[in-house]
C-alpha cells in the first residue's frame, strides 16, 4: 500500500487547527505535533500513489495555514523479511 509521511511547517500558533484539519481528510491515519522547525508529522495510506499525489497535493498543501511541507514517501518492500 502506498506510504507517505508529510512533514509540515506552519504558521504560528495554528498547529491545532492544522491537526484537525489533517485528522479529517480521507487517507490520513495519524498526524502529530512534533518539535524542530517542522510542527507536525502526518502519515498518509492510499490504494494507489496516483490517489497518494491527489491526497498530498489536491488536500494537504491546500490547508490553510500550511507554510511549507516535506514528502517522504515509503520504500516499499523495503525491511520486510523474507
Amino acid at each position: 500500500m502506498p506510504t507517505a509521511f508529510v512533514i509540515i511547517h506552519c504558521e504560528p500558533d495554528q498547529t491545532y487547527y492544522v491537526i484537525r484539519n489533517l485528522k479529517n481528510l480521507p487517507g490520513v491515519k495519524s498526524a502529530d505535533d512534533v518539535f524542530g522547525y517542522y510542527e507536525i508529522v502526518c502519515k498518509v495510506e492510499s490504494d494507489t500513489h496516483s490517489e497518494l499525489e491527489k491526497i498530498i497535493t489536491g488536500k494537504i498543501r491546500k490547508i490553510e495555514h500550511i507554510i511549507s511541507t516535506m514528502t517522504l514517501t515509503v520504500v516499499e518492500g523495503q525491511g520486510q523479511t523474507m
